[in-house]
């Protein structure tokens, strides 16, 4: 648009627009025109001073009044509303914490309600994969307090299956998750009285492990073996996996035959699996199919289509598993050898035993029986972070005490530390507290639990007096 008539179009608005507002302003101002509110004349000050004044004071005590009433009734009920939303913060961040409970499947290991369970790790020591005893977390406040575990849940534990899961330490929580997650922890912990009443069974178990320890090598043994003879054999067993998985997908895909039960597969094809099954059972490992074309459901509650595409799905699982072990035949099998040395020697070696009667003998006055409860209370309360190797099993346990997360505590090192078995007890009842010291000079990391609220004061001198008696290394 050339500027010159831009300049007058402009012109022209502004003068239309200064016309518009000169007849606005003018509008009205004839004698016969009603004159607005605020160009007339108001009250008289007799008006104003009489009766409109009463009647705005009157309305200003009126709700100087009503204020004064409610502002104690809202006062006296702010307690409870403040109570409330506490509550209900506190609620949703339950909720949230649940989420990432299961998301990040936290109840994979440590049980569903917390109640502790397993992982699966590959052992430092053996390469052997073994599976890892995940502590109970439903009963974890009892030991720590709430920055405790943040820091276990930040940073996790080294040398175990327990991950990183805050940003800090590399995972993938920031601090809301966090709390959030803690929040939920708080939502299921168990009554005191409940876990006071599992001290017999929790020594029990380590007894009893102590008990059938070399049956539980041996059988982890025979099963080394039979992972390495599973890698021997993985060269042969591939052309028929690979044979196998072809052709049940084939009869899968046919497309024309009779389908007398109707359950999606075809007579003919639920003979030849069955069939095939039986001449390849020996080498897969798989049960033999028997899929009946007259039953829909040949295995009770399973459609035999089900059954049939859970068979493919297996054997594809193994042929996967077995080329990814003929593809490192020889590294694996160095592994299988080395770890199979390793369970061999740990049963000949025996590390995990103690002796009852030397222990009773030299600390309980010959008292077996306390001799016996100090080691099951070690092994079930202290040996998880005290003992090496204790989480991943009988195998991998080395001599009791000699230090894992925790340090060793043999060498008479407990006799060390504290100068009486009074402070040793005070530390086990109450944990250590970051940067706090402790003994002669131990500095807390807030790192070693308190078992106050767990075991009774009794027990807890039991394992000290097991300790402070236990002979130093040679």
């Amino acid at each position: 648009m050339n500027s010159s008539i831009f300049i007058t179009l402009l012109s022209l608005a502004i003068v239309g627009a200064l016309a518009y507002f000169a007849a606005v302003g003018f509008r009205g101002s004839g004698k016969n025109e009603e004159l607005p509110a605020n160009l007339t004349k108001y009250k008289s000050d007799d008006e104003l001073e009489t009766k409109h004044l009463d009647k705005s004071l009157s309305w200003a005590v009126l709700i100087a009044s009503l204020l004064t009433i409610m502002i104690p009734l809202y006062y006296l009920g702010e307690d409870s509303r403040q109570e409330s939303f506490v509550e209900e913060f506190e609620d949703v961040s339950v909720e949230r914490g649940h989420h990432l409970y299961e998301e990040f499947g936290c109840g994979n290991c440590h049980g569903v309600d917390g109640g502790g369970g397993a992982a699966s790790y590959v052992e430092k020591r053996s390469g052997v994969k073994v599976t890892w005893a995940a502590p109970a977390i439903n009963n974890v406040f009892y030991r720590y307090d709430d920055s405790e575990v943040k820091y276990w849940l930040i940073y996790g534990r080294a040398n175990s299956p327990m991950p990183a899961w805050g940003l800090e330490g590399g995972g993938p929580m920031n601090d809301g998750q966090l709390e959030d997650l803690i929040d939920y922890l708080h939502s299921f912990q168990v009554e005191q009285s409940f876990e006071l009443g599992t001290i017999e069974s929790s020594i029990n178990s380590s007894l009893l492990r102590l008990e059938n320890s070399a049956l539980q090598v041996e059988n982890e043994i025979i099963n080394q073996k039979l992972l390495i003879e599973e890698i021997k054999a993985g060269p042969a067993k591939l052309p028929i996996l690979q044979e196998a998985v072809d052709k049940i997908s084939a009869l899968l895909e046919k497309d024309t035959g009779i389908d007398s039960d109707e359950d999606g597969l075809y007579d003919s094809v639920e003979i030849e699996i069955s069939e095939y099954s039986a001449t390849i059972a020996d080498v897969v490992g798989l049960s033999v199919l028997n899929l009946n074309p007259e039953e829909e459901e040949s295995t009770p509650s399973r459609k035999d289509a089900s059954v049939a595409r859970g068979y493919l799905s297996q054997l594809n699982s193994q042929l996967i598993n077995t080329g990814i072990l003929v593809e490192g035949q020889e590294k694996f099998l160095n592994e299988g050898l080395a770890g199979l040395k390793f369970l061999e020697t740990a049963l000949e070696q025996r590390l995990w035993e103690v002796s009852f009667e030397d222990i009773a003998e030299s600390t309980f006055g010959g008292n077996i029986d306390d001799a016996k409860r100090a080691v099951g209370l070690f092994n079930a309360y202290c040996a998880r972070c005290h003992t090496a190797g204790y989480s991943a099993g009988v195998a991998y346990t080395k001599k009791i005490g000699s230090g894992g997360l925790g340090p060793a505590l043999r060498g008479g090192r407990a006799n060390i530390q504290f100068k009486s078995r009074g402070d040793l007890i005070d530390f086990i009842i109450n944990g250590s507290v970051n940067g706090k010291g402790y003994g002669v000079n131990g500095v807390g990391g807030g790192k070693m639990p308190g078992f106050g609220a767990v075991l009774p004061e009794s027990d807890i001198a039991l394992v000290i007096d097991y300790l402070r008696g236990m002979e130093p290394d040679a």
